[in-house]
């Protein structure tokens, strides 16, 4: 199979780089504008261009990674190539129907991945156009999983997953650095803090994955009464930490929509 990644932003290019391990993968050509720019050493796999017409119409498989800005100009030039394929779009805001509008010949897919895809740890959901087959689903579930892990949601969710977990590496950024500069505050080194917090996010997010433990069951088994633990609770009580974080994902994915109208309105 031959996969095409237009657009090798920071997203594109890690899709790029994931899909290459693949022994299902023969190859993946990206495209950027300036191919210079791309991480080196380029896998064996990877051929990087410059032309998107080209690559579309060399690929199995259409992998679309560009700005929203760019859609209409990039979706436009591979028209012509796209017949039967499948396409994915990782664009933000482009709906199923205007991705279907321009690629009328083609089977879409709009998903909607995360950085965390730069180590196969992402967060990918996805939803799909009309006529794709059963194999058409399965390579585009393969293909998505490669990344990390993914779900198939109604269209009408992708701007609420776009608030929650494409958004969410920079909401946990945050949280890892006021959990360092805590370790700072208290008397640890900074490096030390910082392996502490990352791997109690890794461990933690593991524990309950893999256990089967309710988030309920691991607050109560680490929270002692007058213990440390329900000091820090307490405080991230007083502070409204919940209702923060609920407050930051509603506002995503608001943001989100209002995105999505404007283009509507623009295009």
């Amino acid at each position: 199979m031959i996969v095409a990644v237009l657009g090798a932003g920071k997203i594109g290019e890690a899709v790029a780089r994931e899909l290459a391990k693949s022994a299902k993968v023969s190859q993946v050509i990206v495209t950027k504008r300036d191919i210079s720019t791309l991480r080196r050493p380029l896998p064996k796999k990877i051929q990087a261009s410059t032309d998107n017409k080209l690559a579309a119409k060399k690929a199995d498989v259409i992998i679309v990674s560009v700005k929203a800005a760019d859609a209409r100009l990039v979706l436009d030039t591979i028209a012509p190539e796209v017949r039967g394929k499948l396409i994915i779009s990782f664009m933000a805001a482009i709906p199923l129907l205007r991705l279907e509008k321009h690629l009328p010949r083609a089977k879409v897919v709009r998903a909607m991945t995360n950085m965390a895809a730069m180590v196969g740890e992402a967060a990918t959901a996805y939803s799909h156009g009309p006529g794709l087959s059963e194999e058409d689903l399965e390579i585009v579930k393969f293909l998505l999983d490669r990344l990390g892990e993914s779900v198939e949601l109604p269209e009408s969710q992708l701007n609420a997953v776009t608030a929650l977990s494409g958004s969410g590496p920079a909401y946990i950024a945050i949280l890892v650095d006021a959990l360092v500069t805590a370790g700072l505050k208290v008397g640890l080194q900074r490096d030390t803090a910082f392996r502490l917090a990352t791997q109690t996010l890794v461990g933690t997010s593991k524990l309950l994955r893999e256990t089967g433990m309710s988030i309920t069951d691991l607050r109560d088994a680490v929270t002692t009464p007058a213990g440390t633990t329900i000091a820090g609770i307490y405080e991230l009580e007083k502070g409204s930490f919940r209702t923060s974080v609920i407050n930051a994902v509603e506002a995503a994915t608001q943001a989100a929509e209002r995105v999505a109208k404007k283009f509507e309105a623009e295009h």
